[in-house]
């Protein structure tokens, strides 16, 4: 960190290692070299691999010996020549789909196959073979330098939500409490990852979850927002919070609903550990059906370089999403319980991001947790 500005640079080694550990994926399927593709802004694998964060069409090649990055638009291949670790960066205009294919009898790929790769593949007799669960199962676990820029992406989306609440007001329209989030994490550097919010009255609700594009919505002395908000410094690396915002003192209904989704919180995080159950995490959740209450949103889930597991709901919410395996130390989870009434007319958000250790977690967001009312 530099002065207000938070700033975070992988190193070469650390791209070393994610590009060591995806090759020996594509081994393990038999496959002599990766393809990844990304565009319009998404390209997990893409970003992963190279540091560069998608813009419009991208294609990677990754071999032993090969570390090639096809952009598309000759105005985006200078950012992406600065931005891009140790890959030789081309115009995708110039890239012929045979000499990507060339020589490769078998090719791992990530992300969305573009038909005319799939079918000039399929006209060479190259085998495709994705390898996308497995790589999201590598990237579920942070490495040290990954822990940091996401820790860097907490204290982002922090200054963005103290802005969002205190731009809480009367008259204020869901718009401004965008503009407020975005130009305080902005400001230090950090970049959009999301940020979803809700604005509905207390007395009369009609909504429970948060919306993902602004609606015009006007606050109101009796009002309560909802938001979800995520900031990055490295792209992908977002942290993530949640609260629950109250103009005026909040309804009776709203605080029990939000006092049972701060116990759940916290039954599920009590769980948290390297080797837990990830299922376990899920039946803490279970005084929110208790309550005569359900869900909307996930009840946690894993987030960096991709949403990822675990993932689980709780019991009543549908569809449900049952987690298999257990926490592995150095997984960042994001506990949400986003309790709602069973009609989904009206809920509550609360959680943050963690990162799961050895014998507990490392809580890296420092908003003060609980019910605002302002």
């Amino acid at each position: 960190m530099t002065g207000d500005l938070l700033e975070h640079a992988f190193t070469a080694g650390e791209f070393a290692r994610r590009r060591d550990s995806t090759l020996a994926l594509a081994v393990a399927v038999g496959a002599t070299g990766v393809l990844a593709f990304g565009e319009n802004r998404s390209g997990l694998a893409v970003t992963y691999l190279t540091g560069w964060p998608v813009t419009r069409t991208a294609y990677y090649r990754l071999t032993d010996s090969d570390s090639t990055l096809w952009v598309q638009f000759h105005n985006h291949v200078a950012s992406a020549r600065r931005t891009a670790v140790a890959a030789d960066v081309r115009d995708i205009d110039a890239m012929s789909t045979e000499h990507v294919l060339d020589g490769h009898p078998i090719l791992a790929t990530l992300g969305s196959v573009p038909p005319a790769v799939r079918a000039r593949a399929v006209a060479r007799g190259v085998e495709l073979v994705a390898i996308d669960a497995a790589h999201a199962q590598l990237r579920a676990v942070k490495s040290r330098e990954e822990q940091q820029a996401l820790r860097l992406g907490a204290e982002a989306s922090d200054a963005g939500a103290e802005a969002l609440i205190d731009a809480c007001r009367p008259g204020a329209r869901d718009w401004d409490l965008f503009a407020a989030a975005r130009d305080a994490y902005t400001r230090l550097g950090a970049r959009d990852h999301i940020c979803y919010l809700s604005v509905t009255d207390m007395h009369h609700p009609d909504r429970d979850v948060p919306a993902q594009v602004p609606e015009g919505r006007v606050l109101s002395p009796s009002s309560v927002v909802t938001f979800e908000l995520s900031a990055a410094v490295s792209a992908e690396y977002p942290g993530q919070i949640l609260r629950t915002v109250t103009l005026g003192e909040p309804t009776e209904e709203y605080r029990r609903m939000h006092d049972v989704a701060m116990s759940a919180r916290d039954s599920v995080r009590s769980c948290v550990r390297a080797g837990a159950s990830a299922r376990d995490l899920v039946d803490a959740s279970c005084g929110i059906e208790q309550a005569g209450l359900t869900t909307t949103d996930d009840l946690f889930h894993g987030l960096g370089m991709g949403y990822l597991e675990p993932i689980g709901t709780s019991a009543s919410r549908v569809p449900a999403h049952v987690p298999a395996g257990e926490l592995k130390a150095g997984m960042a989870i994001v506990v949400q319980p986003n309790v709602t009434r069973r009609d989904h007319t009206a809920g509550v958000q609360t959680g943050e991001m963690i990162i799961v250790t050895q014998d507990g977690f490392e809580d890296i967001h420092r908003v003060a947790e609980g019910l605002v009312s302002r």
